[in-house]
């Protein structure tokens, strides 16, 4: 094999602009990448029917990015349908399905590309208590795509005595006359150190009287970073809850908000769960662990970067100074919600870990370190299988005149790159090592 560097493009260049245009290959447009932006939102909330049904909301929220508007005179139309069909869990029966349209106006033409942006529906399915396969399908009527994700659910079983709803995220709240109006918060990520966490929830009782609620926020080890109680009156039937758990201060990462009800003059108790991603304001909705995605920019942050960012005396400094790092690697810094240079170079991180990990993560395997400072090859060789050699793998660069070859020593996937010095004059190059 004959391996090869004719031409070096700094990594500075290559990871501010980040949108390239590779041939199709093995390691081409990852569409399976974790981190990848979800086609749109949706969240499935259980309520009270009777001992025998639930009522499940079905909310569908699309960004307006992921569908086609049309000019119409001064303003700008999408039209599109929703379809939500709901199976057992073998994935083929069918057991109900609803299928409705979608139409938006806007005056605004910048709004038409924004992920900002979004239109949010629902429909309510009564369903015994059961698990069930979900499909929800939407076609653009403009340009004939269709969107589809599917998740597998639990329809809860409700008591008649007392029991809670699930657990409502709300993303914005305003009171009309006596109403209260709320959007709901189907990411499943909040702003903690900023907003609180407001939510909404229903207490289904079989008599009126007075009830104990007790809150609680629970970490990955079910510790209690947070609690909070309140006596409530309730009555008979349905009763609405709007709480806010405040002054949370919450670090980066997955945590549970739990939620205890005590109706303690019939000895009846309830209790409900939900899981949420804590997101600091300023920092990108992707990074999920502050410490890990700072160790990640080794690739192309310089020691005194890394330092810099390490040395910071408090987590919210530390955040402040990551931020700021990307901040300047920003080709568009006037939009302050979105970081094309950072979701690129944290979606080849996410990638490399989901196809290169072996004894260790894949971002610090060497295939992955190629990866991610060069992005998708525009060609692999795969030769799994050669007479008299280990297996080995090539990737071409044709834009970077480049090739760089992986040879796997052990036979358990652990490849290895073949011609680092070659790698070392791209990264020589970029002026960070």
């Amino acid at each position: 094999m004959r391996l090869f560097v004719k031409k070096i493009i700094p990594l500075f260049f290559i990871l501010t602009f980040v949108i390239q245009v590779n041939a199709q290959n093995s390691y081409n447009n990852p569409k399976s990448s974790i981190i990848e932006k979800k086609l749109f939102n949706m969240s499935f909330l259980n309520y009270y029917n009777n001992s025998d049904s639930t009522i499940l909301n079905v909310l569908v929220q699309v960004p307006y990015d992921q569908i086609q508007f049309i000019k119409n005179d001064n303003s700008f139309l999408a039209d599109y349908s929703v379809t939500v069909s709901v199976f057992e869990d073998d994935k083929e029966t069918l057991v109900a399905e609803k299928l409705w349209n979608e139409k938006i106006e806007t005056r605004d033409a910048e709004q038409t590309t924004s992920d900002k942006s979004s239109n949010l529906s629902f429909k309510s399915f009564i369903l015994k208590p059961d698990d069930y396969f979900i499909r929800v399908a939407i076609e653009d009527k403009n340009t004939k795509k269709i969107l589809v994700r599917t998740k597998e659910i639990e329809v809860k079983e409700f008591s008649d005595k007392l029991d809670i709803s699930d657990i409502m995220l709300i993303s914005k709240e305003t009171t009309v006359g006596n109403n209260k109006k709320i959007i709901p918060n189907l990411t499943g990520e909040v702003l903690t150190n900023k907003i609180g966490i407001p939510i909404y929830f229903e207490i289904n009782s079989a008599s009126a009287g007075t009830v104990e609620i007790d809150y609680s926020i629970l970490d990955k080890f079910d510790r209690a970073l947070f609690h909070d109680s309140e006596t409530k009156t309730i009555s008979e039937g349905k009763t609405q809850v709007y709480y806010s758990a405040s002054d949370t201060a919450l670090t980066l990462g997955l945590y549970t908000l739990k939620i205890k009800v005590n109706k303690n003059d019939v000895g009846a108790r309830a209790e409900v769960k939900s899981e949420f991603n804590s997101r600091w304001a300023g920092m990108p909705s992707s990074v999920r662990s502050l410490n890990l995605a700072v160790d990640q920019l080794v690739y192309l942050a310089s020691r005194k970067e890394l330092d810099y960012i390490n040395n910071a005396p408090t987590r919210e400094d530390k955040a402040k100074r990551f931020t700021e790092f990307w901040k300047k690697r920003d080709p568009n810094p006037a939009d302050d919600s979105d970081n094309r240079a950072f979701d690129e170079y944290y979606r080849r991180v996410a990638y490399s870990n989901e196809h290169f990990s072996q004894y260790i993560d894949g971002w610090k395997t060497d295939r992955g370190m190629v990866y991610i400072v060069l992005g998708a090859p525009d060609d692999v060789e795969h030769h799994p299988f050669e007479r008299d050699s280990k297996p080995y793998e090539v990737w071409n660069y044709y834009n970077l005149e480049a090739q760089f070859g992986f040879l796997d020593n052990t036979g358990f996937g652990d490849y290895r790159l073949m011609n680092p010095g070659d790698f070392e004059i791209v990264r020589s190059r970029t002026g960070h090592y």
